[in-house]
This record gives C-alpha cells, structure tokens and sequence, in this order.
C-alpha cells in the first residue's frame, strides 16, 4: 500500500462541525443517497477512474467495460444527472470538478479507513502474540482441504449428521439412518422445565461413542471446558483456546488429510470440517441440506455452552461382526429408551419425559410452552421416530429367518405409529423462529392427547425390543 496515500489520508480534515453535518444530511437524505448510488457500481467506479486520467470516447469504454451499449449508456447518464461527468462533445465524455473532488474525497476516506483497520489489527497482533503468522505477514494465504471432503447429512441430529458425513466419506458402507440407528441417539428422549434441548450425562455420550466406533474407526476426541461458559461468544482467554483449538485442527488436517468433527458451528451444532483458509474453517453444515452456500467459519464465531469439543477418525484394525453390533444396538437401544441412568439431574429420560412435557404444555406457562413444548423437541422427536422407524425395518428384513424377528417389526411400527402422532403436533407448535404464537387451550390440549398417545407408543416399544434382545440367539 502506497504509504504516502496513507499519510495524505490522516492529514485530511472535515472542515464542516458535526452539527452542521447534521443539517445537511436532515435536508438532503434524497439528493444524497442518489449520489452515492453513484458510485455504487463497480462499472461506473471503472468509468471514473478512466475520465481521472483523461477525457475518453464512448468506444474506449465501451471495449474496456466490455457490457452492453445500452448498459453503458444507462451508466454514463446517471453519471451526468449527478453532476460527476460531462460530455464534451459527441461521444466524448470527461470528469467534473465536482466529480474530482467527490473522487478525491470518497478515496482518501477508504485509505484513512484501511489506515485505521491495520493499527487495529496491528494492536491486536501485539496483544495476541499467538496468532497465526498470516495475520503478521499480508499476503500470506494458508489453506489446505481434505482430499475425502465429507457432506453432512440429512436429519436435525447435528451429531449423526455430522458423524454420519465423514463415516460415509472413509467408506463405511452405511447411512444417516443406519448409523444414526447404530449409535443408539435416535432412541433418545429427554424433557426438562428449563431449556428445549436435550442434554446428555457423560454414560450416555460414552454409550453412543461405542455405537459410532462399532463401524470399525476410532474415535479420537478432544473435549476443554471453557473459562467463561455463561456467554455463547468467545471471549477474553476463550479467544486464545478457539485460536489453539483452530491450529489443532488445521495440523489434524495437514497430518491425516480427514474431515473433523466440530461443536458450536451455526449454533451450538456440530458440523464438519473439511479444511481451513487462513483464519477461518471450511465447513459442511445443515446449509448443505437446506442447498444454501456453505460459507467459511472463523475460529472465534463458534457457539459453544460449556466446552471446545471436536473428534476425527482413525481406522480400528479389529474388523467389525455385524451381528453382534446390531443385536448389541438393541440392548443400547432399550438402555436409552427407558432413560436408565443417562440423563442429568434436572432431566426426566424415557417414557417419563413425556410426563414432564405434558406437565408444561398443561400449565399455560407460556415462557415453559415456547421453551420445551415447541418445535425444536418436538421436530427433534419426530425426527429420531422416523430413524428408529426405518432402522427397526431394515434389521427385521436383515434377520427375517430368525426368532427376534417379528419383534423388531413391531417395535418399529410402534415407533412409526409414534411418528405420524408427532407430526401435526410439529405444526401445531412450530420453531421458535416461525412462532405464530399458537398457545391457544385448544392447542395445548391437542398437543396432550398427542404426547399421552406418543408416550403409550414408546412403551409398547421398549417391550418389542426387550423381546428381540431375549429372543435374538448368537
């Protein structure tokens, strides 16, 4: 950068008091938002900076801009109604005084605005000494993407469907339902008074990390609490851990060129990390679902409640036994199911979540109703039926011969007549984000009928399956 520019920028004065700057703007909001959409164009821009130089004939900025004749007319006349060029003669076409000036002005402006940002950065380069070097040298780019770029899957579990991604691209032959069904999360349920998601005790997590190294690939996790968990932004020491944690994954990346697991990615989600761009990670999230543009993530906008969690896989020599895995995803299945002992303090786990549920959708509380009785349990639920829905299916076909058969396809109409329950209640009380304040008594008693029900259907499950655990013969 020409540091003379700079230099020249700093000395420049307003020569107008703020009061009287004021004044101008209450008069003249129109005439001046019309002439800054002036220079709100890349191609007018273009045609200034030509005329800065000397006068030009239409053709030579016609070849230059290379667009449309029509379009550069249109360019040229706004240019002219703003006063910012004149034409000469026909077909030549030079740059005002006032043009000039408002040129000179509006470019000193962004050089003392660039000034600025470098002593900002610079402040903080000296506070944090730690940060990667292309913040200390400008123009240095560092960027690396895993040859096996893993896309995240289908589903609200931001665990399995981040997991399920990277699984699929190592090649493990298997989808979102099947490993979703395998780790034993879909059975899952879990209701509080406080919050609307569900929160698992650390037995529950190690259960469902057993179920996802079932598959033959190693887990390797790495979990750090955070030094201010009250606030969802990084801040103070937590900047330094999410820049720590960022160099550990780009170096997890350089080494086994794999995807990553990352917590606190658009939310609080995990998402998957397929490489990095200086500063920021190269993600793969539920955008990818939604056929949204998947834009980088910088290493100090996770969301995070209590700790820096992220995991990557490692090929395991011992080879899988199918059918051992499967009947022992049963006996997981069953554990969560009834909520024996995987849930924290204030949670209630199993069919006895749906009792706490209904408690707050009956109390009219309306701040407990738009917190728990809502979408974002109620869509998560729906969710998690349909997968142990299809999942229960798919075993009965695998093992249709056998004794612990018919139990699993009952078990899994159970789980499918809970499902079609559950989905007019996921309209009754849409997400918060679309929340029409449907709180009405009718609707909360709809939505009781609806969860007794769910609740019943639940139950009948876990006998199916606790009679396919029994029957099922190695």
């Amino acid at each position: 950068m020409d540091l003379k520019i700079i230099e020249k920028a700093k000395e420049l004065k307003n020569e107008m008091s703020l009061e009287e700057s004021s004044q101008v703007l209450s008069n003249s909001f129109n005439d001046i938002t019309n002439l800054l959409k002036a220079i709100a164009s890349p191609k007018r821009l273009m045609v200034l900076n030509y005329l800065l130089q000397q006068p030009r004939n239409f053709s030579f900025l016609l070849n230059k801009l290379r667009i449309k004749r029509t379009t550069l007319v249109h360019h040229l006349d706004f240019l002219i109604e703003t006063n910012l060029i004149d034409r000469e003669d026909w077909g030549r076409y030079c740059i005002t005084d006032i043009g000039l000036k408002f040129i000179k002005a509006i470019t000193s402006t962004y050089q003392n605005i660039i000034f600025e940002q470098q002593e900002e950065h610079q402040q903080i380069i000296n506070q944090y000494n730690q940060w990667p070097q292309f913040y200390r040298a400008s123009g240095v780019i560092k960027e690396n993407l895993v040859s096996n770029e893993a896309k995240y899957q289908s589903g609200w579990n931001s665990y399995i469907s981040a997991t399920s991604g990277v699984l699929i691209s190592l090649g493990v032959p298997h989808d979102y339902i099947y490993i979703g069904g395998r780790t034993g999360y879909c059975f899952i349920v879990n209701a509080t008074h406080l919050i609307s998601a569900s929160i698992l005790s650390k037995n529950a997590w190690q259960e469902i990390y057993k179920g996802t190294e079932s598959f033959g690939w190693k887990m390797n996790l790495w979990k750090k609490k955070r030094k201010y968990s009250c606030a969802w932004q990084l801040e103070n020491e937590d900047y330094d851990l999410g820049l720590d944690v960022f160099n550990q994954v780009a170096k997890i990346i350089d080494d086994y060129n794999t995807p990553v697991v990352l917590l606190g990615v658009h939310g609080s989600g995990f998402a998957i990390i397929n490489g990095y761009q200086n500063d920021s990670y190269l993600v793969s999230t539920y955008y990818h679902i939604e056929g949204r543009e998947e834009i980088p993530i910088r290493f100090d906008q996770l969301r995070l409640i209590n700790k820096f969690t992220y995991f990557y896989f490692t090929k395991n020599q011992e080879k899988e036994n199918p059918e051992f895995e499967d009947k022992k995803s049963i006996k997981r299945a069953i554990e969560f199911a009834k909520g024996i002992h995987f849930s924290q303090s204030d949670f209630t786990s199993g069919p006895q979540a749906y009792d706490t549920w209904i408690d707050v959708l009956s109390s009219g509380k309306k701040d407990h109703i738009e917190k728990i009785g809502n979408n974002i349990l109620g869509q998560f639920d729906y969710d998690s039926k349909s997968i142990a829905t299809e999942y229960l299916e798919r075993l009965y076909y695998k093992y249709k011969e056998n004794q612990q058969a018919q139990f699993l396809k009952d078990a899994s109409q159970c789980y499918k007549k809970a499902m079609m329950e559950l989905e007019p209640f996921t309209q009754m009380f849409p997400h918060p984000k679309q929340r029409n304040n449907n709180l009405t008594l009718e609707s909360r008693n709809n939505g009781v009928k609806i969860l007794k029900k769910v609740k019943n259907y639940q139950i009948d499950a876990i006998e199916n399956l606790e009679k396919a655990y029994e029957k099922w013969k190695l």
